[in-house]
């Protein structure tokens, strides 16, 4: 292993260990995340793709909902994309049922490297809505991917921050995500992307094992 993957694990492990107590103390779920994702190139510049998501809850026992999801990304300059989408979730409830929800979203990214490292940071405001109640978000996520030499694997660690755009919000922190993953490709025009997230919330705590797969064309 060379020195600068050596200083990508430490780092990783660093980060690990700058996060609240509490988010790794305090009893959690386990979930997990599966997607299946379509990108099509446009023109050099833009991108259209649409997703079909799959969702567990109470400890791996029940779908906690399935989501489809449009999405637009267009290059705006070589360090800064622009992206506008929409979703339609379809969620068990418990003893209410299944009841659907929307949401649309736009967002911007700045990007950048260094060496072997690759940084971003996205800020996404998203209005998530159905008949009996509404929310707004905004949303700010670090992340850091690494391009280990002469390997196919690119893993990357994220921090994301949500906050409340609502009345009375005052824009507090209602959620955290802490994000650790590996990409690599599959096989010609297809990617995929294996990760592991620790979620927070002020009254609930998340341990979400997610895989998503991705065919560009």
């Amino acid at each position: 292993m060379g020195t600068k993957d050596r200083f990508f694990y430490r780092l990783l492990a660093c980060l690990i260990g700058w996060l609240p107590l509490d988010v790794w103390t305090q009893e959690a779920d386990y979930t997990t995340w599966a997607k299946m994702k379509v990108e099509y190139k446009v023109r050099k510049r833009l991108d259209v793709s649409t997703g079909l998501e799959w969702r567990t809850k109470n400890n791996l026992s029940m779908t906690d909902r399935w989501g489809l999801d449009v999405e637009a990304k267009y290059d705006l300059l070589p360090c800064l994309k622009i992206g506008t989408g929409y979703e339609i979730h379809y969620r068990n409830r418990g003893e209410e049922g299944w009841k659907f929800r929307h949401r649309y979203h736009m967002d911007g990214t700045v990007s950048g490297q260094w060496l072997r490292w690759k940084f971003s940071l996205r800020e996404r405001f998203q209005h998530t809505f159905n008949s009996e109640e509404k929310e707004f978000r905004l949303r700010s996520r670090l992340k850091m991917t690494y391009d280990i030499a002469r390997c196919k694997l690119e893993p990357y660690v994220s921090v994301e921050m949500y906050n409340g755009l609502g009345k009375n919000e005052h824009f507090d922190i209602k959620r955290m995500r802490y994000r650790g993953g590996v990409s690599f490709p599959l096989a010609e025009s297809w990617e995929a992307e294996a990760f592991y997230c620790r979620q927070w919330e002020a009254d609930a705590r998340k341990n979400i094992f997610g895989v998503e797969c991705i065919y560009k064309f």
